[in-house]
């Protein structure tokens, strides 16, 4: 009976706006509305290990330190309007001041919260052993152990360095410090009143604004007139919000500003010390590995990221018991959300990826640019990688059309997209309780050559003269074309099925 009555009530409200919300259909834009993930990103700073990597780096290569020093200075003296940055910060300041202007992947709404910058430092001094534990309880989220050599060669290649005693510490305290900030500033139960537009001044404290924009596209407006009377379209519409809710994410980043010149130095220690443990054959591998991660930064600096990400708990059996307890009874608050310890977190995995800024690319452009697009790509990246190992992360976006041969999505670099990847094809079948499942119907692979660039800052490459008539026109592909499975696809979806 509770079913039926929490259901109606959702579903009643959503009718209000049946008329606004007509189902598109898959061929009207190459953007179009699907059921999306939402996503709240914050940036881990420490100062501590800002101050660290400059040092780090003046050690390293100070002369390379002070050219990009002169060329932030030089190119953002100037103030551009919508490139501008205070100079009276460290340059390695500037990936976490950047962070924030960074927009939400389109494949994820945006749930951000209002603090979306933690000073690490000052939470970690908080931290008792007590947090530790239950962050470890919790969360089963520990510090990595170091792998083998061949592990540790390749990571080296991607720049993923791990062998310095402040990476690890921080990593270290990561758990810790997630689980203060998280019970601290009652991330979880706020992720809930997000969905639930809470208002504690209205007349009503909870609403369903934000269920209704992102979700009603579901349903046709013959669905949404039919509701209030219809207890299978009531079920469904109950079962696309907690579908939605449930796939809900945090994802926390820390952002290291470091020099080329220091990751090739310390990759060719860690090299070396691996190498001597594995005889005269380890050493030689290991002189090949540090050879080829020099030759792999280069010069300039890299904008490394190591992202953590979390997923808010929710399940039918919560959606039933919120929409009793608290939507059901407009009178209680926020307070009672959080002291009902119904909400919250769990840790799916982390990553670390990064991006490179050129020295040679500083003439002429400001550095904050510079930096946000590598920030940006970095973030990007760490994306794809969690996607590729947490598959309940990765998404299902809809196919836009098709010749009868190829077929075309609104994916791209961004997304880590190549012609070696493999994708599903999949079918949207609905259950009789309204449940959506996913049924693969084939695989397919990008098309090499119409892949869609998309990667961020890709438009401003369209002006410089070194890139290639090719690249200029993957950066100005709206979609990209899979291949493997003829037929008319229109209105069905596809999904990472293996990275290759």
């Amino acid at each position: 009976m509770k079913k039926t009555i929490i259901f109606s009530t959702i579903a009643a409200a959503m009718t209000l706006s049946a008329n606004a919300a007509a189902k598109p259909e898959a061929n009207d834009s190459l953007v179009r509305n699907y059921m999306r993930s939402s996503l709240y990103t914050i940036i881990l700073n420490s100062d501590k290990m800002n101050a660290y990597y400059e040092e780090e780096s003046q050690k390293t290569d100070a002369s390379a330190t002070m050219a990009l020093i002169k060329g932030f200075s030089k190119a953002d003296s100037k103030k551009a309007a919508n490139d501008t940055v205070d100079t009276d910060i460290s340059l390695f300041e500037l990936p976490a001041r950047v962070f924030t202007d960074i927009e939400i992947p389109n494949q994820f709404n945006d749930h951000n919260l209002g603090t979306r910058i933690l000073d690490f430092d000052a939470i970690k001094a908080t931290v008792t052993d007590e947090d530790v534990s239950a962050a470890a309880e919790k969360f089963g989220q520990t510090a990595k152990k170091k792998g083998g050599f061949g592990k540790f060669a390749k990571g080296m290649m991607g720049m993923s360095t791990k062998g310095n005693d402040n990476n690890q510490e921080f990593d270290k305290v990561v758990p810790g410090v997630m689980y203060k900030f998280f019970e601290q500033d009652h991330v979880a139960p706020n992720l809930i009143a997000k969905w639930y537009d809470y208002n504690p001044d209205g007349e009503k404290h909870w609403g369903l604004g934000t269920i209704m924009d992102r979700g009603n596209y579901n349903f046709s407006k013959e669905e949404l007139a039919k509701a209030k009377d219809d207890i299978n379209i009531q079920n469904k519409i109950a079962w696309t919000s907690q579908q939605m809710i449930g796939n809900t994410y945090v994802l926390a980043v820390n952002l290291r500003f470091r020099s080329h010149q220091a990751i090739v130095a310390e990759a060719a220690a860690l090299a070396k010390a691996a190498g001597s443990k594995l005889g005269s054959l380890g050493a030689l591998a290991a002189d090949v590995a540090s050879a080829g991660a020099s030759a792999a930064t280069g010069d300039g600096y890299t904008v490394q990221a190591v992202t953590y990400l979390y997923r808010l708990k929710w399940s039918d059996d919560l959606n039933q018991k919120f929409g009793v307890d608290f939507y059901g009874k407009q009178s209680t608050t926020l307070e009672d959300l959080i002291n009902s310890g119904l909400c919250e977190l769990e840790f799916v995995g982390s990553e670390k990826s990064s991006s490179n800024i050129r020295q040679r690319l500083l003439s002429g452009k400001p550095i904050r640019s510079l930096i946000k697009r590598a920030t940006a790509r970095a973030i990007d990246e760490a994306i794809i990688k969690l996607q590729n190992s947490h598959e309940e992360f990765r998404t299902v976006l809809p196919i836009l059309g098709g010749d009868g041969t190829n077929i075309y999505a609104a994916i791209g670099t961004k997304e880590g997209l190549n012609e070696k990847d493999e994708y599903e094809i999949l079918e949207a079948q609905e259950k009789e309780n309204g449940e959506i499942t996913y049924k693969a119907v084939g695989t397919v692979k990008a098309v090499k050559g119409k892949i869609m660039d998309n990667a961020y800052g890709a438009a401003e490459d369209l002006e410089d003269a070194s890139v290639s008539e090719e690249e200029k026109a993957a950066i100005n592909r709206s979609y990209s074309e899979f291949k493997g499975k003829k037929g008319d696809y229109t209105g069905y979806y596809l999904r990472l099925k293996k990275k290759n």
